[in-house]
């Protein structure tokens, strides 16, 4: 991901067509959810971690799967046309990983049962091949690259200007990183969210005990839905991308646009399934009943939203090449 550096058209093309793959395992997902809830809105209940049946008794989605399935789509499309696709493959495939790897040892756990063994094991090797395409994405990312500069050493077929010489795929040139203004707005959003997110695990740490709680990070007993990753698990992975990302946008870091484009969603969802939560629970009209801790709470939920958000518009608004200079000038004819 250095800044001369890259991804070839062909890196580029496979990229997508993984992440767009990963994009349909999570959708046919949920798909089988649909055909087994009771009623459509049961599915998105599920997602915010209410009670609901499903036909079998058995939910396979969590929150994950909706947000990966527009995180997968936005990066197949963007991957393909970006100067940041290698960062953008590389984050995706980092955060795939991240986000399923407790399924290969959760889902052959003795004590996952009451599960039709037909359905863990098509769970189980969709996990496997999520994991496996994620570890693709990333080597792909770094063996496709090539200098930037070297797309602008000739001019063969293709598209060309007015002026006879060959129009550059921006694509090819170096990537575009934050805004000075969004750089800072992103370390110091992203930075807030991953202390307070980490002081929170911190405190379910001291009440939980490390017996209890250590299960929040393995899933062993804790596991719900089949697709979904541990509580504790899935925060503390939140916190370290968050923290990273604040981090690389204080340095200015190219790849810190991309990387925090995709850091937003899981924050962004996080928040937005916990609104929805509260709202269900009417905890918003009575506010004033919850304990301190409980309100600080909905109130975290409300911050990842806008949190969330304001790091997607201060990272989309405006680009900073690396090298400006990349691009060759035009010759009047």
């Amino acid at each position: 991901m250095g800044q001369d550096r890259t991804l070839s058209r062909g890196a580029r093309a496979f990229g997508a067509l993984l992440t767009a793959a990963l994009a349909l395992i999570s959708l046919v997902w949920i798909a089988r959810d649909f055909t087994k809830a009771h009623e459509v809105v049961d599915v998105w209940w599920n997602w915010a971690g209410l009670p609901a049946r499903a036909e079998d008794g058995v939910w396979v989605t969590s929150f994950l799967e909706p947000t990966l399935v527009l995180l997968y789509s936005v990066a197949a499309v963007t991957a393909f046309r970006s100067s940041s696709s290698a960062a953008i493959l590389t984050c995706t495939g980092l955060l795939t990983v991240a986000v399923r790897a407790p399924g290969l040892w959760n889902l052959n756990a003795d004590w996952m049962q009451g599960v039709p063994g037909g359905l863990l094991s098509k769970v189980l090797f969709s996990t496997i091949a999520a994991v496996v395409i994620g570890a693709v994405l990333v080597i792909t990312a770094t063996a496709g690259r090539r200098p930037a500069h070297a797309v602008f050493d000739g001019y063969g077929p293709g598209a060309y200007g007015p002026d006879g010489r060959k129009e550059p795929d921006p694509a090819d040139g170096p990537p575009a990183g934050p805004t000075r203004s969004g750089a800072v707005a992103a370390f110091l959003l992203l930075g807030t969210c991953g202390v307070v997110l980490a002081a929170w695990e911190i405190r379910t740490w001291q009440q939980y005990g490390w017996d209890r709680y250590a299960h929040t990070l393995t899933g062993e007993r804790a596991i719900v839905r089949l697709l979904d990753a541990p509580t504790g698990w899935t925060l503390w992975a939140v916190v370290v991308l968050s923290l990273v990302t604040a981090t690389a946008a204080l340095g200015g870091a190219p790849f810190s646009r991309p990387l925090g484009l995709i850091a937003s969603a899981p924050l962004l969802a996080l928040g937005v399934f916990g609104v929805a939560f509260t709202l269900r629970m009417d905890f918003f009209d009575h506010l004033d009943t919850l304990g301190i801790e409980s309100r600080l709470r909905v109130l975290t939920n409300v911050f990842e939203v806008v949190a969330g958000l304001a790091v997607l518009l201060a990272l989309t608004k405006g680009t900073v090449r690396d090298s400006p200079a990349a691009v060759p000038p035009r010759t009047a004819t």
